[in-house]
């Protein structure tokens, strides 16, 4: 779908989302999430609204196509914002069927396997378990922090990848938050975190919402900014 007053190719979805609409860039196109019933003059007004961010995003694509992970020696992962240099090691006396293992040391992501269990999809697991369970075993806590703070509590919280979404928050308390967020500053995903309790109360992105955000975390731009330049460094 396309309409003239913007230069660029569009298609929308329509989803089970509540809420706000999202925006998902391709290298030929943009691709709009919408709730079911949502009208069409309301998201051609939003395109226009982003027309200058979707145009450099779209151009960024056909810059700098996006790389996938190769899983190899030397290759930069980010943990909290900073590179690690990731390491492979062989561990020839380990039994054939011993589990991956990783760690981090200083600026280095430790990858050890045994020859056996060598290969693409096995590192690949090794790695996405990994960014996994830093989540899982921290985040909670930075919840609860945040809730203390806001006095604002989800129902229950949800850790897994995603490809177009940072975080999200149903009508019925949920939320549910980016693995990949390891990768990001602290600072940022308190910002994530912030932003989707404070949905809690304002399930839209009204003026009474960002008010109620700026409470609560005073550059929500910049680390909205963040997340954009770096979107394609953070994935597996």
């Amino acid at each position: 779908m396309s309409t003239p007053t913007l230069p660029f190719d569009w298609e929308v979805k329509f989803t089970r989302r509540r809420g706000s609409i999202a925006l998902q860039v391709h290298p030929d196109r943009v691709r709009v999430l919408a709730p079911k019933g949502t009208a069409q003059r309301e998201i051609r007004q939003l395109l226009l609204q982003r027309r200058d961010w979707l145009e450099a995003a779209l151009l960024k694509h056909q810059q700098y196509p996006s790389q996938t992970k190769c899983y190899q020696d030397g290759e930069s992962w980010l943990i909290e914002g900073r590179p690690h240099r990731l390491e492979l090691e062989l561990d020839l006396t380990a039994d054939s069927q011993a589990s991956p293992n990783v760690r981090r040391l200083d600026q280095r992501l430790i990858l050890q396997l045994s020859p056996a269990q060598d290969g693409p999809e096995q590192r690949a697991q090794a790695l996405r378990g990994w960014y996994q369970q830093q989540a899982e075993a921290h985040w909670p806590e930075r919840i609860d922090h945040w809730v203390t703070i806001t006095g604002l509590e989800p129902s229950s919280l949800k850790i897994r990848p995603y490809k177009s979404r940072w975080g999200s928050c149903t009508q019925d308390g949920r939320i549910s938050l980016n693995t990949l967020l390891v990768m990001a500053p602290p600072e940022v995903l308190d910002y994530v975190i912030i932003h989707e309790l404070c949905h809690l109360r304002h399930l839209n992105h009204s003026q009474a919402y960002w008010d109620l955000v700026a409470r609560f975390c005073d550059q929500p731009k910049q680390y909205r900014q963040w997340l954009r330049r770096h979107s394609e460094q953070l994935r597996f």
